[in-house]
């Protein structure tokens, strides 16, 4: 009677394992593509422009140089909410850690 426990437990604990994943599926994690590491840092803009530009300008230099001419208070707030924004992204304000006194 014990060994028919054991096998039964042995049986259960197998099909709820293998139940978790499918043998087809592989060992990578779903959803992920397999990148190469030593792409990641040639990302580049598709456009082919390197210059920081907000997104609603869709690339077009002519419309920021036409804003930068604008007085500051005639500007749109998109525009200048953007350049607070990469001015944060630039420099981000950070606080030093306190120590913890209970890993001591």
């Amino acid at each position: 009677m014990a060994r028919f426990a054991v096998l039964t437990l042995l049986v259960a604990t197998t099909a709820i394992t293998s139940a978790q994943r499918p043998f087809y599926a592989g060992s990578r994690p779903i959803g992920y593509p397999a990148m190469q590491t030593d792409t990641i840092g040639q990302l580049s803009n598709r456009f082919g422009e390197d210059a920081p530009v907000p997104i609603e300008t869709k690339g077009d230099v002519n419309l920021i140089n036409r804003i930068e001419s604008m007085p500051i208070d005639n500007r749109p707030f998109w525009y200048t909410n953007w350049r607070y924004y990469e001015a944060l992204r630039r420099r981000p304000q950070t606080w030093p850690q306190r120590p913890n006194n209970f890993i001591n």
